[in-house]
């Protein structure tokens, strides 16, 4: 196993990067096209927004964090 050390700010940026990569595949014709098809199918009957949401959720947490530190900081 890999140990590397990464800071909030990389893992914010690693984070918010993927986000918008998924944005970028979800606008594409292609994947809108899967995505309607009768035989695309997940589990929990996901989809690539969900994801989406999940990281902007994660996001918005990490930045809660960091204002409550910067207030603890003060």
């Amino acid at each position: 196993m890999m140990n590397s050390i990464v800071s909030t700010e990389e893992i914010v940026i690693i984070l918010a990067g993927c986000e918008q990569t998924l944005r970028l595949i979800q606008a594409t014709p292609e994947y809108r096209r899967l995505q309607t098809s009768e035989h695309f199918t997940t589990s929990n009957d996901l989809v690539l927004n969900d994801a989406i949401q999940s990281l902007s959720e994660v996001l918005d947490g990490i930045e809660k964090v960091q204002l409550a530190h910067s207030f603890d900081e003060d």
